[in-house]
């Protein structure tokens, strides 16, 4: 590929990446992000096939270019749309890409307007796995760069640093680096240093940096003289130690040097057994995970909303103390709280105002029992058995149960049931992640689902793998208790063999009006498909009067559009490739219809 059509390729798929980010922001706004990082990362999502089909069109002309060079770089420079936009404009898009800093610097021999457009980029993002195994490379880079940028008396927006010491020159190189550019100033810094020696401590120039907005340390030591100097963090809002050494003071004064600190994470730090800050206004978000062997957590921050602590190798919860924290609706606790029954009450009894609850605990009781008008989320993975727990929370929405932790993890850590929190079409949802069950598994979750405790399912979603065959589903059927009534039922079992007794075994317990199998087409053989969908189809209908209910099948693939077919007959012209998901719709015949 020659130079020019490099040229036209990267500038015209920026120049899209910035029309669809001119839709969602007016001018006059992008001027003040000159100054102000406000928009965020979805503001600035370019449409794919629009890009491709330009860049496709860019092909066709550069295969038809023809003719002397004078107007090939004619055709060239007016196809270079990215030098007509401002530089401030084309740092934001490059920033959202997330380019590592040495690919910026390749992208500089394109033109002289690309060269002076990375030479003045300012994010500077350095890691060594990039250059690994040519390490002394590495090293020479970064002081290279870092004193280059520096000398011409540029700021940096963000400097990034991760990478391992093993040489007593690499620890000088880095020192003096971190060193330059905390002097000049900077916004961001996120510094992760492993050194198998000795710790890499962070120079006394980073306190005095006012500037400073957000700050990551990983595998550091703080400044010498924190306790001794005044820190100078006006600006700060996020905060983020990670295995770094504290004790009780350090934290306390951090925050109070903090004043506009939003956010404040700690991960496995060691040296501290107490995590108090006071009369903080802006604090809003606190997160203390890993091994940390907190034993006392006491906030005084009016503006607190979301709370997550634990550390799952301890035997009780920390004492907890957050009397002032008013607005404090969402919090997450990873541990073994309860000595019984009682002892979880009185732990849920330190958030009165609580809207999401998520629990993560190894704890086993013969009885969980609580209430919460407040609560509209649940979120628990516990060794209890669904008909040993009892809540009445009227105004509950979702309740997500699992015994499988790493099912419930991914969960926890993308945060999807917070997003399902404000959304008008979540209506009494139930997500269960029981993992292996077998026949008994499916008598305590029509146990459950009877009981008067203010909320009704109405959707029940089901993630499991099957431990046996389910050969006691005679049993199951002995105990006589009717379907329960459900909008919708979502069913996704991790080993396919037992797909035809999990339904049966489900619609026991369940009356759906729609029912979804999720990952069905990972079955082997088509007519093992049919099979499932055939039985399906049957007990469905055997759920309804004769002749008053019909049953739609929908197909819904991740490669082709839906497919829907009016009845079992059609099915052997339906084979879907690489589908997800074929879903059951009970529809009332009338009776004109019916006639």
């Amino acid at each position: 590929m020659t130079k020019g059509v490099w040229i036209r390729r990267s500038s015209d798929a920026l120049y899209f990446f910035f029309v669809n980010f001119q839709l969602n922001i007016e001018m006059d706004h992008l001027a003040q992000s000159k100054r102000r990082s406000d928009c965020t990362a979805d503001e600035v999502v370019g449409n794919p096939s629009e890009t491709e089909t330009e860049i496709g069109e860019m092909d066709h002309l550069v295969q038809s270019e023809k003719g002397n060079p004078r107007e090939i770089a004619t055709q060239n420079e007016e196809m270079d749309r990215i030098s007509q936009l401002p530089e401030f404009i084309v740092h934001r898009i490059l920033s959202f890409l997330h380019v590592p800093h040495v690919e910026i610097v390749r992208m500089s021999v394109l033109s002289k307007t690309w060269f002076h457009l990375t030479a003045c980029f300012p994010v500077l993002d350095f890691n060594i796995l990039y250059f690994e195994p040519q390490r002394h490379n590495f090293f020479k880079y970064v002081e290279y760069t870092t004193s280059r940028y520096c000398h011409h008396n540029l700021t940096a927006h963000t400097f990034k640093l991760v990478t391992t010491l093993q040489e007593p020159a690499d620890l000088d190189i880095v020192y003096r680096c971190v060193d330059l550019v905390l002097n000049k100033g900077v916004q961001e810094l996120m510094i992760f240093v492993m050194n198998p020696l000795n710790r890499f401590r962070l120079p006394d120039t980073l306190l005095s940096v006012s500037m400073l907005k957000s700050l990551i340390i990983e595998s550091c030591e703080l400044p010498s003289s924190l306790m001794a100097d005044v820190v100078r963090f006006k600006s700060l809002i996020r905060l983020e130690l990670a295995n770094v050494p504290i004790d009780d003071e350090a934290i306390k004064y951090l925050a109070t040097s903090c004043p506009l600190l939003q956010e404040f994470h700690i991960h496995t730090c060691y040296g501290f057994k107490r995590f108090c800050i006071y009369g903080h206004q802006n604090l809003k978000k606190v997160v203390i995970s890993g091994k940390t062997q907190v034993e006392r957590i006491d906030i005084d921050a009016p503006n607190l909303s979301t709370l997550s602590f634990g550390d799952t190798y301890r035997i009780e919860a920390p004492l907890v103390n957050l009397a002032s924290c008013k607005k404090l609706t969402t919090v997450t606790y990873c541990g073994n709280p309860l000595p019984n029954s009682y002892g979880f009450i009185g732990f849920l009894s330190n958030f009165p105002f609580i809207e999401n609850l998520i629990l993560v605990t190894k704890y086993k009781c013969n009885n969980l029992k609580w209430s919460s008008r407040s609560l509209r989320i649940l979120v628990l993975r516990s060794d209890c058995d669904l008909e040993e727990i009892e809540f009445s929370a009227p105004n509950l929405a979702l309740f997500i149960y699992a015994c499988d932790y790493n099912l419930l993890w991914p969960i926890i850590m993308n945060e999807r049931w917070l997003r399902l929190r404000d959304s008008p079409y979540l209506k009494s949802c139930m997500q269960c992640y029981p993992g292996h069950i077998g026949a008994l598994w499916f008598q305590k979750l029509r146990r459950f689902l009877d009981k008067e405790n203010g909320y009704k399912v109405l959707n029940l979603y089901i993630r499991a793998t099957c431990s046996q065959e389910l050969t006691e589903l005679e049993k199951l059927k002995a105990i006589e208790l009717p379907p329960y009534e459900l909008e919708h039922l979502e069913l996704q079992l991790d080993e396919l063999s037992a797909h035809v007794a999990f339904v049966d075994a489900l619609l026991w317990c369940c009356r759906p009006r729609s029912l979804a199998l999720r990952s069905f087409f990972n079955l082997p053989a088509f007519e093992k498909q049919s099979n499932v969908i055939k039985f399906t189809y049957k007990k469905l209908l055997e759920q309804e009067d004769e002749g008053h209910t019909r049953i739609q099948i929908v197909w819904s693939s991740s490669s082709e559009a839906q497919k829907q077919l009016r009845d079992l007959k059609s099915l052997s012209m339906a084979t879907p490739r690489g589908g997800n998901t074929v879903t059951f719709l009970k529809e009332e015949v009338f009776q004109e219809e019916a006639g």
